[in-house]
């Protein structure tokens, strides 16, 4: 029979993501940065001059193409887990068991057409285009002209990069940066971002970089809008502050992800080949940590095991997933979640 896996196993694949994390988290700012170079500066001027808003998102290029690193990244973390699992399925006697991790195979072919591919095409750039959307409408709204607007876009040219604006940014962290970067315009507004604590404390009511905090504070105590230069220092710093927050949630999240889906699939792989059935897998729940918060149906559920490489488990609030990280759960079950999830054969299969 298969050894059950041991807490170096576990640590083996944790050591894996923490290596990984890095590389997706630069492929992910990479994407951002080329999504900024690639745009047709002067065809964006003009369609904003014409309040043509269709002609200002072509202009941008949003294409899959800005994220080819983030795909390959992502598919080679998949590529090395699942290459490590199979090297993890020993039997006593007889060390490994001789099958080898298939990328061709249609379960991992499937995988990362569906988790890199469709993420890209059908989640990443439609949330970019809606994303420019948004910020032209706004700015058309408030009276903005074409150089305000496209900057609101994609930042300002600081040492020959440009830097800021809502690209790679998702909704909800580019609606802050909106609040944060309209409320610097008047002392209304910065009197409205200041909030006191219940220490008596002045605070910034979003969570901004300590430079802008420092800005916005000084403003307020003056009665003050912050200075042009200061808007556009803050605003910047601001947005880079928020694209790299969202890269260190994609790193954590879609590592994690990618390795514990190599992992179930290695193991699919691995009962195709020893023709075991679905019920030969008992799967752990492990819980390892993460937010601060731990979910607490994540903890309850540390330790317990269902049967069937396919059975899910079942949560206290409703959730059902078939691993840690699972892919087709909501985000509020994955994102930074520390979990993980063992597979091992039971004791009355063997591998043939």
């Amino acid at each position: 029979m298969a050894r059950r896996p041991t807490r170096s196993q576990r640590r083996e694949f944790a050591a894996l993501i923490a290596r990984l994390e890095p590389s997706l988290r630069s492929a992910f700012e990479a994407a951002a940065v080329d999504l900024r170079a690639g745009i047709d500066w002067a065809a964006l001027l003009e369609a904003l001059g014409l309040r043509d808003i269709a002609g200002a998102i072509a202009a941008i290029n949003l294409d899959q193409a800005a994220f080819y690193q983030y795909a390959t990244v992502k598919t080679s973390a998949f590529a090395e887990a699942g290459a490590l699992t199979v090297t993890t399925i020993t039997v006593p006697g007889a060390g490994t068991i001789g099958v080898r991790f298939g990328m061709t195979d249609p379960g991992a072919e499937s995988w990362i057409a569906r988790e890199v591919g469709r993420r890209i095409t059908g989640a990443l750039i439609p949330e970019q285009v809606e994303l420019v959307r948004e910020t032209v409408l706004a700015g058309f709204q408030r009276g903005d002209g074409p150089l305000i607007i496209a900057r609101d876009i994609a930042g300002r040219v600081v040492n020959g990069v440009r830097q800021g604006g809502v690209l790679g940014l998702d909704a909800p962290r580019a609606a802050r940066l909106s609040a944060v970067t309209e409320g610097m315009k008047t002392a209304e507004g910065v009197q409205d971002l200041v909030i006191k604590g219940r220490d008596g404390k002045l605070r910034v009511r979003y969570k901004v970089n300590r430079q802008t905090e420092v800005r916005i504070l000084q403003a307020y105590k003056r009665g003050e809008a912050l200075s042009e230069s200061a808007q556009a220092m803050s605003a910047r710093q601001y947005s880079n502050a928020l694209l790299k927050d969202r890269a260190d949630t994609v790193s954590r999240s879609e590592t994690a992800q990618s390795v514990m889906s190599a992992r179930r699939e290695a193991w699919v792989q691995v009962m195709s080949k020893k023709n075991l059935p679905p019920e030969a897998v008992i799967k752990r729940w492990i819980h390892g940590g993460g937010p601060k918060d731990p979910r607490p149906h994540h903890v309850a559920m540390s330790g317990k095991q269902v049967r069937g490489i396919d059975t899910p488990f079942e949560f206290s609030n409703g959730a059902s997933m078939q691993m840690a990280h699972d892919p087709n759960a909501p985000v509020s079950e994955t994102a930074l979640c520390g979990c993980s999830t063992d597979f091992y054969l039971d004791p009355a299969w063997r591998l043939s």
